[in-house]
């Protein structure tokens, strides 16, 4: 790597801030720290930067994200990459990041796991909910001939599911969000649940009953998948069974498993850092117990905290805001009103 034609390792290219995790909350954070004029850089375990957005359902519409009545999550990663571009941070894509260490002059070094280290002044974690996994129906036994295959856990590309017969199995906002999004492009949709009422949003539910009671979908209640009948990886039938003990066979060619993921903050887990569910505690800057580091998004912790993609950017905002009293010690830090310094950089 070279810097004003100089040759330097990693190690020496310091940058204000580390951002741990290029999701939407660190993609926002990057785009924070071009406005408020420090540098970055985003360090991504996966091979494209959006987190479970790009991963898990880049297809799936997002409707609780400010001025975005629908957005493709896809299409809100390319907007809020469009958004960070313009002010060149440095992305490091394919790297999971191991371990952090402070360092006397109360820099960082946090180190990869392919032994790569990378230096910064101050770090932010925005690693979502860590590593996940989706969580399976385990009455099923081991269905890896049929994984990836007939049976899902997130939706890559919905043209797949055209003039398929699917069975969603969960309850919750991405299970009912799919079965709409999905109606119109499959020959037939079910929705399978165990509990007798769904946690989806309130509107979401209604949508999807108003479709149970018009015949475009089948809706299935206190029910659980007890087994399912298959060639190879194809699946032919599943079998149902109510908690009354009611039993019902449904030809599907795609089961959807939607009922949440299992999160594990790997190595984060062993940094020391103050927890709570699964999270890291931070205090009302965003900074956890350690000085200039801090956490944001589904990752970090605090009273009233919710997890959803606004809170997220709000979360990045105020940690980048509350950096640069850490970054820059002593310097007395101005607030930059993105319209005035839009103008500016105009101007130039």
């Amino acid at each position: 790597m070279t810097e004003n034609g100089k040759v330097i390792s990693e190690k020496d290219n310091m940058r204000d801030l580390t951002i741990i995790g290029g999701g939407p909350t660190g993609i926002f954070a990057a785009f924070q720290c071009g406005m408020n004029n420090i540098s970055c850089r985003i360090i991504e375990s996966m091979q494209q930067l959006g987190g479970q957005l790009t991963a898990l359902y880049p297809e799936k519409h997002i409707y609780d994200v400010a001025a975005f009545p629908e957005v493709q999550a896809a299409d809100l990663v390319e907007s809020l990459w469009r958004q960070a571009e313009r002010y060149g941070p440095e992305v490091v894509l394919d790297e999971q990041v191991n371990r952090y260490r402070k360092l006397d002059d109360g820099s960082f070094e946090v180190e990869t796991r392919s032994g790569r280290t990378f230096a910064s002044r101050a770090v932010l974690v925005a690693a979502g909910l860590g590593a996940f996994s989706p969580r399976k129906l385990p009455q099923l036994g081991d269905i890896s001939v049929l994984e990836g295959h007939s049976v899902l856990y997130s939706v890559q590309h919905m043209q797949m599911f055209a003039g398929k017969k699917v069975l969603i199995v969960g309850g919750g906002d991405s299970a009912l969000d799919w079965a709409m999004m999905l109606l119109p492009e499959a020959e037939h949709v079910s929705v399978a649940h165990r509990s007798p009422e769904f946690r989806a949003h309130g509107n979401t539910q209604q949508k999807v009953l108003e479709a149970a009671e018009q015949g475009r979908i089948d809706v299935y209640l206190n029910t659980e998948v007890k087994g399912i009948e298959h060639e190879g990886p194809a699946l032919r039938k599943v079998n149902l069974r109510s908690k009354s003990g009611h039993e019902t066979s449904i030809e599907a060619d795609y089961m959807l498993v939607l009922i949440g993921y299992i999160s594990n903050l790997g190595p984060l887990a062993e940094w020391g850092l103050a927890l709570n569910d699964n999270a890291i505690v931070v205090d009302g800057h965003m900074k956890t117990e350690v000085d200039g580091l801090y956490a944001a998004g589904d990752i970090a912790s605090y009273p009233g905290k919710l997890k959803i993609i606004q809170t997220g950017l709000s979360d990045a905002t105020m940690a980048v805001r509350h950096s640069l009293t850490y970054i820059h010690p002593g310097k007395k830090i101005k607030q930059q009103f993105s319209s005035i310094k839009m103008a500016k950089e105009k101007n130039k």
